[in-house]
């Protein structure tokens, strides 16, 4: 991802990055980030929302963990693995699994950086904000369900498309 970001998130970014050693699954708190930068909660929320529309950043916990992504250690210019092979499906078992898994760490980076750069109301991107955070709190089940997760890229696909963004990665993906 080329994103372009300015200091002040660059800094916080960093800041994530230093806190997380630079391990995608570790989460930390965006505040504890935020204050040892001097800023107050509200800007540190502010950035790392920022950060997660982007896809450089992902919301973890509901209380405000979040995580740098490979998005994010490339922003940064940092040398990372290429990931997850991109082809994987969710499968069809009724719990998703480690291929699933997989593959979504693929996906919803993909629809983050589609979601920043899409023209959209308010609700709509809320809509699908609200439906990306669904799909992460399901992944933090012991079993995550493929079937609410499939639906939900469904629903994520149809307002990308009604939106005007090229979305062919998520037709592959569900098909």
């Amino acid at each position: 991802m080329t994103a372009t970001v300015g200091p002040e998130t660059k800094a916080f970014l960093y800041e994530l990055y230093t806190r997380t050693e630079g391990n995608p699954e570790t989460q930390v708190s965006m505040y504890e980030v935020g204050q040892a930068l001097g800023l107050e909660k509200d800007e540190a929320g502010t950035l790392a929302e920022s950060l997660y529309i982007q896809g450089l950043a992902e919301l973890k916990t509901l209380s405000g963990g979040i995580g740098i992504t490979r998005e994010g250690l490339a922003a940064l210019e940092i040398n990372i693995d290429p990931g997850p092979d991109p082809s994987l499906s969710l499968g069809t078992a009724p719990v998703l699994e480690d291929r699933g898994r997989a593959a979504l760490d693929t996906l919803l980076p993909e629809i983050k950086k589609t979601l920043g750069a899409a023209r959209m109301s308010y609700p709509r991107m809320a809509e699908l904000l609200m439906d990306i955070k669904t799909i992460e709190v399901q992944m933090l089940s012991p079993a995550p369900k493929t079937a609410i997760i499939r639906e939900i890229l469904k629903s994520i696909q149809a307002n990308l498309e009604s939106s005007g963004s090229k979305v062919d990665y998520l037709s592959n993906f569900l098909h």
